[in-house]
C-alpha cells in the first residue's frame, strides 16, 4: 500500500534532531508523498529548503492566520505564542506566487477564533484570508484551510470565492457544516489522533470516501496522547477509516491515494 501525508510540519524544532529517521521511518510503511505547510516567512522558506533535501517532500506555503496578526496582538497573548516575527503580508503573498512552481498547494491559510483576542482581529483575519484565497486561484492551486473555532465563517467565505479545489484540514466543525463541506464537493483530511477523538470517527462516517485525504499535522495530533506524531502514523488512520467505512484498508488506500494524486496534480 501506498499513503501520502498532506499535512505536516516537519521544519518545527521537534524534528531538528531526528529528521532523516522520521523520513526514514514513513518510507519504511509506505509514505510516498509528504506535504509540507509553511505558516509564514520563516517557515516556507525551510520548508522550500527541506523540499530539495529530500525529494518525499512536497511544499505547501502559507500564511497562518495568527502569524498574520501578531503585530496587533497584545503582549498579555503573545507569550503564549510561538515566537513569531511580525511581516508584511502582501510580500509574502508575492513570494509564493513567484515560487508557484515549487508548491503543490496554499496552505495553511484560513481564520483561527480560538481566543477573544484573536476574534477581535477577525477582519485582518477574514482580509489576509481573502487573498491568499485570490491568489490560489490566480495560479490554480487547492487550498488547505485551518478554521479553528471559526468553520462556518471559513466555509461562508469559501463559498462566496466560489472555491473548488479545498482541503479542510483538521476540521472541527458540527454535522451540518460537515455536510455543507461535502456538498461543495471538498476534501476533508483525517488525522491519527482519530483513535481517540470520536469527532472524526464521526465524520468518516458523514464524509464520502473519494472526498476524505489522510494528513498527521505532525508532529501534533498524534494517536496516542503525549507523543510526537509523525507520518509514519498516516497507516494508522487508514486501518481506523477502514474499520469505520467497512471496507478493506487496500481500497481505502487506493482512494485516498488516488484522490490527493489528482487533488494536488502529484
Amino acid at each position: 500500500m501506498k499513503f501520502i501525508d498532506i499535512h505536516a510540519h516537519l521544519e518545527s524544532s521537534q524534528f531538528k534532531r531526528d529528521l532523516k529517521k522520521i523520513i526514514e521511518q514513513a518510507k519504511k510503511v509506505g509514505v510516498v508523498t509528504i506535504i509540507n505547510s509553511g505558516v509564514n516567512p520563516e517557515t516556507n522558506r525551510e520548508t522550500l529548503k527541506l523540499s530539495k533535501e529530500y525529494s518525499i517532500i512536497k511544499c505547501s506555503f502559507g500564511i497562518y492566520p495568527i502569524d498574520a496578526i501578531v503585530k496587533e496582538i497584545e503582549s498579555s497573548e503573545k507569550d503564549f505564542l510561538r515566537k513569531i516575527k511580525p511581516f508584511d503580508v502582501d510580500e509574502e503573498l508575492n513570494w509564493i506566487e513567484e515560487h508557484k512552481n515549487d508548491c503543490v498547494a496554499i496552505g495553511e491559510v484560513g481564520l483561527d477564533y480560538n481566543s477573544p483576542e484573536f476574534t477581535k482581529h477577525k477582519e485582518k483575519q477574514i482580509k489576509v484570508f481573502e487573498k491568499a484565497i485570490t491568489l490560489a486561484k490566480k495560479i490554480n492551486k487547492p487550498l488547505i484551510i485551518h478554521s479553528r473555532k471559526a468553520e462556518l465563517d471559513a466555509i461562508t467565505i469559501l463559498e462566496k470565492h466560489q472555491c473548488k479545489k479545498v482541503v479542510m484540514h483538521c476540521f472541527s466543525g458540527k454535522k451540518s457544516l460537515i455536510k455543507r463541506c461535502v456538498e461543495n464537493g471538498w476534501f476533508l483530511s483525517v488525522p491519527p489522533v482519530i483513535t481517540r477523538l470520536e469527532h472524526f470517527k464521526m465524520l468518516v462516517e458523514i464524509v464520502p470516501l473519494k472526498q476524505l485525504l489522510t494528513e498527521t499535522d505532525a508532529p501534533y495530533l498524534s494517536p496516542v496522547a503525549g507523543t510526537r506524531n509523525e507520518p509514519a502514523n498516516i497507516p494508522i488512520t487508514i486501518k481506523e477509516i477502514a474499520k469505520i467505512k467497512n471496507i478493506d484498508e487496500e481500497k481505502i488506500a487506493e482512494q485516498i491515494f488516488s484522490n490527493t494524486k489528482d487533488l494536488f496534480n502529484l
